[in-house]
């Protein structure tokens, strides 16, 4: 750069400076006064989306985004994995024994009886969801009720599923027909939140009469000794 060029430079640096003092000289008032303006708008701003990050709406919403993509990996396991994975859940329980008996050659799902250590035995039904259940969600409800004593000789049935059974329009309908035949219903809210928190639905927490029975059959006779095992099996 020549020094012709240099100097021109400084000149205008000079008095770009010159006009901008005098701006501010006469306009320092207003100046000051977008400045806080602006400033404050920001710090309210600040607080503000600060205050709902910290809220339980907030919360839930994370919560519920955390278990979606949790569900989105199940929804992505072959049926044997997802098997496996119910019948971990279910050793985790103060249960006495936990036996596996598979699909029976159909595509109802797999089967475990679960004796817990109260001694109340119940059938739990692990069935992925294969884009039917979330429709026949009553079906499958009405056939695990229909074999919890007569098939089993249990309790109690429960059904866990990765499947929503509770849409608007089939609620209800899967609601009722689950509290006429003592069945458990654990599909993808409550299935999500017992592998989130570790902690099963309160149903299956070791108080008898949390859990729902069928109708009265004849008890089955245990040893008052049966040391406290959970194993997973097959038959």
């Amino acid at each position: 750069m020549s020094v012709i060029a240099r100097a021109g430079a400084v000149i205008a640096a000079l008095v770009i400076g010159y006009f901008a003092l005098g701006f501010i000289a006469e306009y320092w008032a207003w100046l000051v006064s977008i400045t806080i303006l602006l400033g404050g708008t920001a710090l309210a701003a600040w607080v503000l989306f600060r205050g709902r990050g910290d809220s339980p709406e907030h919360r839930d919403r994370q919560l519920t985004a955390e278990r979606n993509e949790l569900m989105r990996s199940i929804d992505k396991m072959p049926v044997p994995a997802f098997d496996s994975m119910v019948g971990q859940l279910l050793i985790r329980l103060d249960a006495k024994r936990v036996k596996k008996f598979g699909h029976r050659r159909n595509n109802l799902g797999c089967n475990f009886v679960v004796t817990l250590g109260t001694g109340q035995r119940i059938v739990v039904r692990a069935k992925k969801d294969d884009r039917i259940v979330r429709r026949e969600g009553a079906r499958h409800i009405q056939l695990l009720g229909g074999e919890i004593h007569p098939r089993w000789n249990c309790d109690a049935g429960v059904l866990i599923t990765n499947a929503n059974l509770h849409t608007i329009r089939h609620a209800a309908r899967n609601d009722t027909v689950a509290a006429q035949l003592g069945v458990l219903v654990v599909d993808r809210g409550k299935l999500a939140e017992w592998i989130d928190t570790g902690e099963p639905p309160a149903q299956l927490l070791p108080v008898p009469k949390e859990i729902q029975a069928a109708p009265p059959a004849e008890s089955e006779t245990t040893s008052d000794g049966t040391s406290r095992t959970a194993t997973l099996a097959e038959p």
